[in-house]
C-alpha cells in the first residue's frame, strides 16, 4: 500500500516493485500450505453410519479449537422430533464437542445438527445422519431451520463487516495518528486540529467495535443485546478487550502535549502496539497453523496500516500551508517503511491462509484478497502518477500533493472495505484426507480408518463387518501398529468400544511418516480369534 509522499519517483517505483514481488512470492509459496478456520474433521457416529446398537454419545472433532453455541449439538429423529441429550462437554480438548445420548434410542435414522464459533470469530455449523438397527426415511425439511434461533442472513454478515471496517479505520487512525503527530508535527501536538483528528478516530474505533459485538451477538445469539453469547467465545473476549484497550489509549488524547519530548514516539508507539496486539488476537491471526508467525505478521501489518492511515491523516489535516511540504518530507521514510512491511506481512498471511492458487477464485476469502490487491494497485498507480507530476512542477505543487493525498484517503476507504470483507470471510479449508483400508479373513471384514492419515496425532476407527450382514459380536478388538521400514517395532494402540464391533482410538500418535502396518485382532470367546493385517500410508 503505497503513499504518494516519497522523496523521489525512483524510490516509489522501487517500493512498488518490492511489494509486487513479495506478494507474488508469498502467493506462490501458498500453493503448498494451508491454514484456515475450524472445520469438522470427524464424528462419531460417522455420517450415514449404520449402528447395531445406540451410541452412548455424539462426538465431534474439529481441525482446531471451537466454542459451542448453545445448544451446540441437537439430535432429532426421522420425523423431526427433538431427542433429549446431555449438554456439550469439551473435557477431551477444545477441538472436541461431546454430548451423552440416552440408551433408549429406538431403531431408525437420526439427524445430528451442530454449531460453534471458531477461534477467528466465524460461525460454523453442519448436520449429518446415522441409523440404529434398521434405517428409516427422514421427513423432508427436518434439517432446515434447526438453528433459526440465531440469525445467519447475509444482512447480518454485512452488518458485521461494516463494524469491522469502522473499527479498523478508527483504530488505525487513532494509533497511527497519535504516533505520527508526535513524530511529524511535535510543535502542533497540542493544537485543536490534532485533538479533533484523534477524537474522531477514537469515536470511530469505539463505535465500530461496539457495532461488531452487537452484530455478532445477533448472529450467534439471536439478538443485538445477546452480548453474553459473544463473551462466551474466545474471539468475543478479545473484542471486549479491544474495546477496553481503545478506551485506555484515549487517555493520551488530553495528555498528548506531554509526549512531545525525547522518547515520546517510542512510548506511545509501544502502547499502540499493545492495542494492535489485542486487535490481532481477535481474528485470523490466532487460527490455523503457524500461529506465532500469523500473530506477529498480523501485528506488523496492522502497525504499518496505522502508520499509513495516521500519517496521511496528519499530513492532510494538521499542518498549516507553510509547513505542509516539510511535513510531507518528514513522512517519507515512515511511508517507505510501511510499504515494505505491508508487502511482506501481506505475503506472509496469504501464504498461511491460501491452500492453493485456486483459493483465489474458489473462496470468498480469496476473492476479497484479489479485490484488495487490485485496489492497492490502483492506489499505487494514482500515487505514482501524481508524484511524478509533482516533481515536474517543483515546490509550488503543494496543492497537487494535497489532492494526491486526498485520492489516497479515498483509496484507503476502499482498501479498508476490502480488508473488512477479507476478515469477515473464512479462509479456504484444507481438511486432511481420511484414509480407509479393509482386510478380509474368511467371512469377516476389518475396516481401518485414520482421520486424517498424518503423524503427530490422529483418530482411528476400526469396524468388523460381514458382506452378508450376519456377524457375531467380538468380545474384544485390539490393534497393534508397526513401521518396519523405519525399524519401529509393533506397539499397542489404546482403543475404546464405540458400538458393536467398532472401536475408536481417539489420539493415536504415529511419530514417523511411511507405510504403517496395523494388525487388528478380534477375539471370540476364550480360544477363537481372527487377525487382520492392513497397510496405510501416513503423511509426515
Amino acid at each position: 500500500m503505497l503513499p504518494s509522499v516519497f522523496t523521489s519517483p525512483a524510490r516509489t517505483r522501487a517500493a512498488a516493485l518490492v511489494g509486487v514481488v513479495m506478494v507474488l512470492f508469498g502467493l506462490l509459496l501458498g500453493a503448498s500450505t494451508a491454514s484456515a478456520h475450524a472445520e469438522l474433521l470427524s464424528s462419531f457416529p460417522a455420517n450415514q453410519e449404520l449402528l447395531r446398537e445406540a451410541p452412548s454419545e455424539i462426538a465431534l472433532q474439529f481441525t482446531e479449537g471451537v466454542d459451542p453455541i448453545e445448544p451446540g449439538i441437537r439430535l432429532l429423529d426421522s420425523d423431526g422430533d427433538e431427542v433429549a441429550i446431555g449438554s456439550v462437554d469439551q473435557s477431551a480438548g477444545s477441538d472436541r464437542m461431546r454430548s451423552p445420548v440416552p440408551d433408549t434410542l429406538a431403531d431408525g435414522t437420526y439427524v445430528v445438527a451442530w454449531q460453534a464459533v471458531s477461534a477467528d470469530s466465524h460461525r460454523i455449523r453442519g448436520s449429518f445422519t446415522f441409523s440404529v438397527g434398521v434405517p428409516s426415511a427422514v421427513t423432508p425439511g427436518v434439517v432446515d431451520g434447526l438453528f433459526d434461533g440465531g440469525s445467519d442472513s447475509s444482512t447480518d454478515d454485512l452488518l458485521l463487516g461494516i463494524g469491522r471496517f469502522v473499527s479498523y479505520a478508527g483504530v488505525g487512525l487513532l494509533v497511527g495518528g497519535l504516533v505520527l503527530a508526535v513524530a511529524l508535527t511535535p510543535s502542533l501536538i497540542a493544537s485543536r486540529r490534532v485533538g479533533v483528528l484523534l477524537v474522531v478516530a477514537a469515536e470511530l474505533a469505539i463505535v465500530g467495535t461496539v457495532w461488531m459485538i452487537a452484530s455478532q451477538a445477533n448472529l450467534i445469539g439471536g439478538s443485538f443485546l445477546s452480548w453474553g453469547a459473544v463473551a462466551d467465545t474466545q474471539s468475543g473476549q478479545w473484542w471486549f478487550a479491544r474495546l477496553v484497550a481503545i478506551v485506555l489509549f484515549c487517555v493520551f488524547i488530553p495528555l498528548r502535549s506531554r509526549l512531545a519530548v525525547r522518547g515520546g514516539v517510542v512510548v506511545v508507539g509501544a502502547l499502540g502496539l499493545g492495542v494492535l496486539g489485542v486487535v490481532a488476537a481477535g481474528g485470523h491471526a490466532i487460527s490455523g497453523d503457524a500461529i506465532v508467525l500469523g500473530f506477529v505478521s498480523t501485528l506488523v501489518h496492522l502497525a504499518a496500516m496505522s502508520i499509513w492511515i495516521g500519517g496521511l491523516g496528519v499530513v492532510l489535516y494538521v499542518p498549516p500551508r507553510g509547513e505542509f511540504w516539510a511535513t510531507v518530507t518528514r513522512f517519507s521514510p515512515w511511508a517507505l517503511g510501511s510499504v515494505v512491511a505491508l508487502a511482506a506481512t501481506g505475503a506472509t498471511n496469504a501464504w498461511r491462509q491460501l491452500g492453493s492458487l485456486d483459493g483465489l477464485t474458489d473462496s470468498s476469502y480469496g476473492r476479497w484478497l484479489v479485490i484488495k490487491l487490485v485496489l492497492v494497485a490502483l492506489v499505487v498507480g494514482v500515487a505514482a502518477f501524481s508524484r511524478r507530476t509533482v516533481h515536474t512542477r517543483g515546490d509550488d505543487a503543494s496543492g497537487l500533493v494535497r489532492r494526491s493525498v486526498g485520492f489516497e484517503i479515498a483509496g484507503i476507504v476502499l482498501v479498508l472495505g476490502a480488508t473488512a470483507g477479507l476478515v469477515n470471510s473464512p479462509p479456504p479449508v484444507d481438511v486432511p484426507e481420511i484414509v480407509s483400508v479393509s482386510a478380509v479373513v474368511g467371512e469377516r471384514v476389518a475396516q481401518v480408518e485414520l482421520e486424517p492419515a498424518v503423524t503427530g496425532g490422529t483418530e482411528m476407527h476400526v469396524y468388523i463387518t460381514s458382506p452378508s450382514g450376519a456377524l457375531d459380536r467380538a468380545d474384544e478388538i485390539t490393534v497393534q501398529a508397526s513401521l518396519p521400514e523405519a525399524d519401529i517395532p509393533s506397539f499397542d494402540i489404546e482403543t475404546f468400544p464405540a458400538g458393536v464391533n467398532h472401536v475408536v482410538g481417539s489420539d493415536v500418535n504415529l511419530p514417523v511418516g511411511g507405510l504403517w502396518t496395523f494388525e487388528v485382532t478380534a477375539r471370540y470367546g476364550e480360544f477363537d480369534e481372527v487377525v487382520f493385517t492392513v497397510r496405510i500410508p501416513v503423511s509426515g
